[in-house]
């Protein structure tokens, strides 16, 4: 099951408060690894700043549901609650990753980053999103095209 938070990012939160309120959201006690999601915080602040998970989600695999994480930007984000709705479960409590999107530009110099800093972290480029799990299920919805011709 895939379970969905929204987060207000820049202007309402700076990128390195969006990305302390993704990873008080994904950690807890018996998380696996948490340092290291500390240790990714320059790349994925530059990625907030992008803003391109206002479309394409940051998704967080491991123990439990699937997390996809989505900022809002703009007046968007100014009109948003900050406050972010706790998980039931510790999606980092086990066997965890993460994937989130960016520019194609930059994603070999932050998938070398985080390679030794933060191992379980993965960026994609934004028009490919890695594997089609990121993709919600109105992009997926889009890409189906009905030949009305052949219902005849």
């Amino acid at each position: 099951m895939k379970v969905r938070r929204d987060i207000a990012s820049i202007p309402r939160r700076s990128a390195k408060e969006t990305w302390d309120t993704i990873v008080n959201l994904v950690t807890g006690a018996g998380s696996v690894d948490a340092s290291t999601l500390r240790e990714a915080a320059s790349v994925m602040q530059s990625l907030i700043t992008d803003e391109h998970p206002a479309k394409v989600p940051i998704v967080v695999k491991g123990s439990g549901n699937r997390l996809v994480i989505y900022l809002s930007y703009g007046e968007d984000a100014m009109d948003a609650d900050l406050s972010v709705d706790p998980l039931t479960w510790n999606p980092t409590a086990g066997d965890w990753s993460m994937t989130a999107p960016s520019d194609a530009t930059d994603v070999e110099w932050m998938n070398g980053t985080l390679k030794t800093r933060a191992p379980r972290i993965r960026v994609h480029d934004v028009a490919a999103p890695a594997g089609g799990d990121d993709e919600d299920s109105a992009t997926k919805s889009a890409d189906l095209t009905f030949n009305w011709g052949a219902l005849k």
